[in-house]
């Protein structure tokens, strides 16, 4: 499917991308100082695989022969959850001319009919908030993004190792207590892919179920992320969420990462960071705006 939006410059088509658009690709995200994932052109192959092999949407505004805009929506195995936009970037010259919109737009219809319910987005409040609302996303705030160093001298983390997990569908029988709600496969198969083939200094994943004094759950650790998973009873048990991100601190320490992210609910937030004084040094850390689309049936 082919739409085609028209401007002062002539007629812009807006569709999937394909094999041949990634070097252009890389030229649109060149404009920024810096977006790891786009910055190369290998670590743009891979990432254009990536989204493709998980079933993902790429999809590109042409002029001419020149890429001018790109979105992507990350889709989860589940057509009950909600795919997730998580890159829109316009060349400087033709933003603010509605072709962010058209394109997001665009996005969603495919989204839709692939069959998924909605769809979310975390914008960047300043710049991208209203193009979202014109589309019909609209906002919620729910989530703490983080940014943290583990501190070098740890206290004692008590906790131990059960076994190293292998598969998303492994992590997946846990709920998510801490972490991106809504990329959780992509996020993974990208941590293996970046771990097996070098790039950005990833290391392979670390998933781990693990037993602490509160009962036991699973880390996530890929040299950028820690996530936390737990049973879905347990998924409210702050002690355990808390002493989970403590033993993971502490491995993610141990395997030499430096600045690490996560996302926390935001009703949590202020207890968890309280009991993690002695363990995170914290760089950033701010309401994330999220805003959501359910498509009507």
């Amino acid at each position: 499917m082919e739409q085609f939006v028209y401007a002062n410059e002539g007629r812009v088509l807006l569709r999937e991308a394909t094999q041949d658009d990634v070097p252009k690709i890389v030229e649109l995200f060149a404009e920024l100082p810096k977006n790891d994932y786009w910055q190369t052109e290998e670590l743009a192959q891979n990432r254009y695989d990536l989204i493709e092999k998980t079933d993902g949407i790429i999809c590109v505004a042409v002029l001419g022969e020149e890429v001018i805009g790109y979105t992507e929506v990350i889709l989860p195995d589940s057509r009950d959850d909600f795919g997730f936009v998580t890159k829109l970037q316009i060349a400087d010259e033709y933003k603010r001319r509605k072709f962010g919109t058209e394109l997001v737009r665009y996005g969603m219809i495919l989204t839709k009919k692939k069959g998924y319910v909605g769809s979310v987005v975390w914008p960047d409040v300043n710049k991208s908030k209203g193009l979202y609302k014109k589309v019909g996303f609209k906002e919620i705030t729910d989530n703490q993004k983080v940014i943290f160093r583990v501190k070098e001298n740890l206290p004692e983390i008590k906790g131990e190792l059960i076994e190293e997990i292998s598969s998303l569908d492994e992590f997946k029988k846990l709920e998510l207590a801490v972490g991106s709600q809504y990329k959780v496969e992509f996020i993974w198969s990208r941590g293996f892919e970046l771990g097996q083939q070098g790039l950005l200094g990833y290391k392979q994943p670390l998933v781990q179920k693990v037993r602490v004094d509160a009962g036991q759950g699973a880390i996530f650790f890929d040299n950028h992320h820690l996530f936390v998973a737990v049973a879905k009873e347990d998924r409210d048990n702050l002690d355990l969420i808390t002493a989970l991100l403590k033993y993971g601190s502490k491995v993610a320490q141990e395997q030499g990462a430096e600045e690490l992210m996560t996302y926390i609910d935001i009703d949590d937030w202020g207890e968890i960071n309280s009991r993690l004084k002695d363990i995170w040094e914290i760089e950033q850390d701010e309401a994330r705006l999220e805003m959501k689309m359910e498509f009507d049936d």
